[in-house]
């Protein structure tokens, strides 16, 4: 097999940095955190001293797997305490722990107070969602050496952006063409992987090692895996750009209509068994009744069939089909 030769990726400044639009890939952006009181505050002292008493999701690794672990609770302060004396253990000898995806806006949104979302990554479409179906979106991870997260994009193709405070993390990434291309037990560490899928997919691939006062840049759609060679700590968050709305609308809308598509079953099967008998069921023998059901199908497919217009007519000649929509690229 050949050697594995990754693609390191563009490190740009922050102060020259003003929009993500010419931006077309992965990139480490530096200078995004000068400002904020989080470099010097966020402390083991600090977490320990303010927030030791909340329970912090924590994956478990158990020893001999690198990707695979069960998902538990513990006190924050327990953690810390475990996590501050954890060596590294690249060999996966013994059980690891991960502080990973403490949603801490929920549980202390005075940390808000001590970073602000750097300028090009805060226009999120997500805030202009219905308050009732916006989701929390932003991470605190405390990464113990040896522990991993496996190959996969971030859902919804969000965009993501990470910002180390404290030790370093490794990334490989793959462009959204050569990630499709991927199973599900690859990794962008194997050569077998790299020589059997990478080198026949479109793309290089990508590396990082990313540390204190870093901000990676990930656009949506791009596949990547990470490594913690070192205890770290790390601030990230997902957000929806306008180039990639559509794809995120399209997803998201699935995700909420799938528990949906089975009341639907339910009650269409209710309905024929009611119009196959006597005809007789209170709300059904009421034509009111059913004249507003119609009316709110009608409504509802009449969204769809606008949409489906929109796209027919988006490739019809004239349109303007051949310069993407928005300046996207």
């Amino acid at each position: 097999m050949a050697p594995i030769s990754p693609t390191p990726l563009r490190v740009l400044d922050g102060s020259t940095v003003t929009t993500l639009e010419d931006i077309d890939g992965p990139v480490v952006i530096r200078g995004l955190q000068d400002e904020w009181r989080a470099r010097e505050l966020w402390t083991v002292d600090h977490f320990r001293h303010q927030y030791g008493g909340l329970r912090v999701p924590v994956r478990e690794y158990p020893a001999g797997s690198e990707y695979e672990y069960a998902l538990s609770e513990d006190g924050l302060a327990d953690f810390l305490d475990y996590w501050e004396k954890s060596q590294a253990d690249h060999s996966l000898a013994r059980d690891r722990r991960y502080l990973a995806e403490w949603n801490f806006v929920r549980d202390c949104p005075g940390l808000l107070d001590d970073f602000s979302i750097p300028a090009i990554f805060s226009d999120d479409w997500i805030d202009r969602l219905p308050e009732q179906v916006r989701f929390g979106r932003m991470w605190i991870f405390f990464g113990e050496p040896g522990c991993s997260t496996g190959l996969h994009c971030d859902t919804f193709s969000t965009s993501a952006w990470l910002a180390v405070l404290d030790g370093s993390k490794e990334l490989r990434l793959v462009t959204p063409e050569a990630g499709r291309a991927l199973r599900a037990d690859d990794s962008l560490w194997s050569e077998r992987t790299h020589d059997e899928v990478l080198r026949k997919s479109a793309g290089p691939l990508y590396e990082v090692t990313l540390r204190a006062g870093d901000t990676l840049y990930i656009p949506g759609d791009w596949y990547h895996e990470v490594r913690n060679p070192e205890r770290n700590l790390m601030l990230t968050a997902n957000f929806v750009e306008e180039r990639k709305l559509l794809s995120f609308l399209a997803q998201f809308e699935t995700r909420l209509t799938e528990p949906l598509s089975v009341l639907r079953q339910a009650r269409n099967a209710q309905v024929r068994a009611w119009a196959g008998g006597d005809g007789r069921h209170d709300e059904l023998a009421r034509e009111e009744f059913r004249a507003r059901q119609l009316d709110w199908v009608r409504a509802m497919t009449s969204d769809l069939r606008e949409y489906e217009r929109a796209l027919l007519e988006w490739d019809a000649p004239g349109a303007g089909a051949t310069e993407a929509p928005n300046g996207a690229r």
